[in-house]
């Protein structure tokens, strides 16, 4: 094998790998956009799932504060809400005891 035939072989072995090379850059280019995106979507699932359930926390706490508030309006305006005012004290004790955090 002569030093031309080398280097033509040489060229074409180089050729080929840098064909190779710009085919998979390319590939890959095209490709990770994909798998940023599909990385972001379940991150952004996650938060909006974690805040759904802060959501419902927080509605099922306003409403247990209204129904309080409610009970002790009553008991101020009649004045005899005594039993309503001791069960209405019950359910918020319980929900103040599950939810201690």
């Amino acid at each position: 094998m002569s030093i031309s035939e080398f280097v033509q072989v040489f060229l074409s072995i180089c050729g080929g790998v840098s064909i190779v090379g710009g085919a998979v850059a390319v590939i890959l280019k095209w490709i990770t956009p994909a798998f940023r995106l599909n990385k972001r979507v379940e991150t952004l699932e996650e938060h909006d799932k974690r805040d759904f359930e802060s959501l419902q926390r927080i509605a099922e706490r306003d409403s247990l504060i209204l129904e309080v508030l409610s009970t002790m309006l009553d008991s101020q305006i009649s004045g005899n809400n005594v039993e309503e005012l001791k069960k209405t004290k019950q359910k918020l004790t319980e929900y103040l005891a599950q939810n201690q955090r």
